[in-house]
């Protein structure tokens, strides 16, 4: 079998892999709890909403359109070059289902950081591979730009997790005050990574973790934590509207 074709072969079953075992964590579930149940053990008030986590869902398609691509195109350089990257990617995403179903909260953090980093060099390996095709930027470049800009928010979350776990004080900061901190940091470094690479769906996938945010706690005890993801989903909006602006007078 020829090297581009395995890759192509690896790649597709560490993704299968990776479709199953977060697929097997809702419906077995792993160790008696789903994801949403588990995540109920550690609440946290910078966790958003349900229905925000459908995002996997697009993240999950734009892989299989990166997988497809990988056999239509298998001796295209961007795949030499990330093949290695995303097998690391998905073993880590794996793992951490694992870690965070049989309640490892501070290994799942390491993992998520693992994966983070991993993601990080993805986002910017894929950055500087010319691409030329919309196929190519969709596929290759999009995913892991938006797989990377999720996992940014989901590590906080998950060490807002860990904190709750072992009930940190967090310096005696109220824990409503805490999440607008940690929602301001997240925007913060939308906002830089959006303007310094000219990515505005990554800014995009942190407007939808605030939206989140604000719907979970509209109307509630804590409308200052939804006041504050409100008006932080519209700075980070201006941001993604201005880059993407830019880009398109840099075009003409």
């Amino acid at each position: 079998m020829k090297k581009i074709h395995r890759n192509a072969l690896l790649s597709t079953l560490a993704f299968v892999l990776t479709i199953i075992v977060n697929a097997l964590a809702n419906i077995l579930p792993i160790n008696g709890l789903n994801t949403g149940e588990v995540s109920a053990l550690y609440p946290s008030l910078f966790t958003p909403a349900g229905v925000t986590f459908s995002i996997w869902s697009v993240i999950y398609l734009l892989l299989l359109g990166y997988i497809i691509l990988n056999w239509l195109k298998a001796d295209a350089y961007a795949f030499a070059e990330t093949a290695r990257l995303f097998w690391l990617s998905s073993l880590l995403n794996v793992s951490w289902i694992l870690a965070w179903h049989y309640l490892q909260v501070a290994m799942s953090v390491t993992i998520m950081l693992l994966l983070l980093l991993t993601l990080a060099k993805l986002f910017l390996k894929v950055r500087k591979i010319s691409m030329t095709t919309p196929s190519e930027k969709i596929f290759i470049r999009l995913p892991f730009t938006i797989y990377f800009a999720w996992i940014c928010v989901a590590i906080i979350a998950n060490v807002s997790a860990l904190l709750v776990s072992i009930n940190w004080s967090a310096l005696s900061i109220a824990h409503n005050i805490w999440a607008i901190i940690m929602m301001v940091v997240a925007s913060l470094l939308a906002m830089f990574i959006t303007a310094k690479y000219r990515v505005p769906p990554f800014a995009l996938v942190v407007v939808w973790a605030l939206f989140g945010i604000y719907f979970r706690w509209k109307g509630s005890d804590n409308e200052a934590i939804a006041f504050a993801a409100l008006s932080l989903l519209f700075i980070v909006s201006g941001i993604a509207i201005n880059t993407w602006r830019q880009m398109r007078f840099a075009l003409l």
